[in-house]
């Protein structure tokens, strides 16, 4: 078995908030090898950001983090803010949900995709500019000569995550995280991007962790997918067996909620209730308020995360027998 390229352990994320902590991340454990691409699914609220900003040690000083982050056998958690500056964008990269946010509109398109090629690859300006503008051909923009020029508010949405994902693979990094890299954009803008990250990933060999709340990108683009609830991950599978035979109460209720085709449904099914605040997480399972199935030891008692097979895993006391607990 190869190393994997990622690898998070016991990973726990708490926020200090009125001298208290705040546990959002609780004890998580996720592995990616290269080449590959991690779906990491769930509600807003659930951790799915926390865990990438805790994985690019991006969450500031009111943040704890323990557990171990290993990335290409190095400790990310070991090294100091100016060792963790040369991962960052180099050979760890991240696509953030929401461009025009993430972008400088105090500079030009083509001076931010430059930054990582002058500061990681010791470009000159004249060769980083020639690589700029090959990048933004490369990611499909038009006029990429003119588009170097100008700043992130003359383009529109489509063009802007583009441009993410330009400076994103500038260096050729091993793995990019990509937080919700289509959730601001038009059905049509939406397809071309992930066709785009594909092709990307193809050519490049790069490994994604893709983060997100709709599974339909997470079926189109994803080999596995980890299904995250209130900070704990509930399920984990590869993409055939989760939309197949998904086991969590959570997870069916997930997919039951999506939108077919081929049905004459009137109406959507949903899951009832809401995620339990960070402040006040129920006694046992934390999905055991809204769940249909909840037995009396599921409100006592918190479950394990069970393996059911090679590829599998759920955390849930339905499955108690069957993953050996």
């Amino acid at each position: 078995m190869k190393t994997p390229l990622l690898e998070i352990q016991d990973l726990t994320t708490s926020f200090s908030q009125s001298r208290k902590q705040v546990k959002v991340i609780d004890n998580i454990s996720i592995s990616l090898h290269a080449g590959e691409t991690l779906g990491v699914v769930g509600e807003s609220g659930c951790g799915k950001s926390v865990t990438s900003l805790s994985v690019m040690r991006l969450l500031g000083k009111n943040a704890q983090i323990r557990g171990k982050i290993r990335f290409d056998d190095v400790d990310l958690l070991a090294l100091s803010e100016r060792e963790m500056q040369q991962v960052r964008g180099n050979k760890l990269a991240m696509i953030f949900q929401e461009p025009m946010t993430s972008l400088n509109p105090l500079h030009t398109v083509g001076k931010q995709i430059a930054e990582p090629l002058i500061k990681h690859l010791k470009l000159s300006r004249r060769e980083a500019r020639q690589r700029a503008i090959q990048l933004l051909r490369e990611v499909g923009i038009p006029r990429p000569d003119e588009i170097y020029s100008e700043f992130p508010h003359q383009l529109s949405g489509g063009m802007r995550q583009r441009v993410m994902i330009a400076i994103a693979m500038a260096c050729n990094p091993k793995l990019i995280i990509a937080d919700e890299p289509t959730t601001a954009l038009d059905v049509t803008i939406q397809a071309q991007i992930l066709d785009l990250m594909k092709r990307l990933k193809q050519q490049h060999g790069t490994a994604i962790m893709l983060i997100t709340h709709d599974l339909g990108v997470v079926a189109e683009m994803c080999e596995r997918v980890i299904v995250m609830y209130a900070g704990q991950i509930v399920e984990e599978a590869d993409v055939r067996t989760l939309f197949r035979s998904p086991r969590h109460p959570y997870t069916i209720g997930l997919i039951n909620s999506m939108p077919e085709v081929t049905t004459d449904r009137e109406r959507l099914e949903s899951i009832p209730g809401s995620v339990p605040s960070l402040q006040d997480m129920p006694k046992g399972c934390r999905f055991a308020p809204r769940c249909s199935q909840a037995m009396e030891i599921c409100r006592k008692q918190a479950p394990d995360l069970l393996t059911l097979s090679e590829t599998h895993k759920c955390r849930c006391w339905l499955y108690a027998e069957e993953g050996g607990a």
